[in-house]
């Protein structure tokens, strides 16, 4: 009976354990991470944004980066962050945001684009993630406690190192479906604001579905919205619009699609 008792209380703080651990992980963890992401001041985003960039050492192509800048520039969306748009030689139908301002096109999905308006929607959705810290904030859960300790401690050095070593996973990053519905809905917002069609939104999410794997995860258990039910509520969200030509945005577009055909 002794032994069958402290077998039981064996088995009691073993579950007692790994209740603890399931806490901290999916409850206290994204707490402090989206803490110490608040405090981050945004020169130390754009050391941890530039220094995952280069340990990707992606293949940019300068001339079409600055296309993509000169195109987001001439949205005049007022920033805090210095946004930087580099064009990515590789035929993956993907973009990416890194903390501090850095913007990733790949002209796999470039080339897929038929409009001004489905890059001003994939710039806006982008930067989003930058303005609200959706990239930090999620990096800072990603790399766990030795991270939080290199960022509580002022020691950047630690830091961009735990970063770098992560870059390829980093470069996939995702986001929670509440998060990519942010980014939706308020990159949406600045395209209402400049009366670019939202349009732009809808075709984007059609080239995203044509890339994505054969294996469709339901969206209980998919980090991202689902891309249908992402079109359905941009467009309710932009009933009524009518967007507005904007020459100096068709004009770069024009200039990189035949640049990048």
């Amino acid at each position: 009976m002794k032994r069958f008792f402290g077998s039981t209380r064996n088995f009691l703080l073993v579950l007692a354990l790994i209740g603890s651990l399931l806490l901290g992980y999916f409850v206290i963890l994204p707490v402090v991470a989206e803490q110490v992401a608040s405090v981050i001041p945004r020169s130390s985003e754009k050391v941890l944004g530039d220094a995952v960039y280069q340990a990707l050492q992606e293949d940019s192509d300068s001339r079409g980066s600055a296309l993509l800048s000169s195109f987001f520039d001439s949205m005049h969306i007022k920033t805090p962050y210095e946004i930087r748009v580099a064009l990515v030689n590789d035929k993956t139908v993907n973009a990416f945001a890194l903390p501090g301002g850095q913007l990733v096109v790949y002209t796999g999905l470039l080339k897929k684009m038929k409009s001004y308006s489905e890059l001003a929607a994939l710039l806006s959705h982008e930067f989003i993630h930058v303005e609200k810290r959706h990239a930090t904030r999620s990096i800072c859960r990603s790399l766990g406690s030795q991270f939080f300790i290199g960022l509580l401690f002022g020691n950047m050095g630690s830091v961009v190192s735990v970063a770098a070593g992560h870059a390829d996973e980093l470069r996939t990053l995702s986001y929670s479906r509440s998060l990519e519905k942010e980014a939706d809905l308020s990159g949406l917002q600045l395209l209402l604001d400049r009366g670019i069609d939202a349009k732009g939104f809808a075709d984007l999410f059609n080239h995203l579905k044509q890339a994505e794997s054969s294996l469709v995860l339901p969206e209980i258990i998919s980090s991202h919205p689902d891309t249908d039910d992402r079109a359905a509520y941009i467009k309710k969200a932009a009933t009524g619009q009518q967007p507005v030509s904007h020459p100096s945005l068709n004009h770069i577009f024009d200039t990189l699609k035949k640049s990048y055909p």
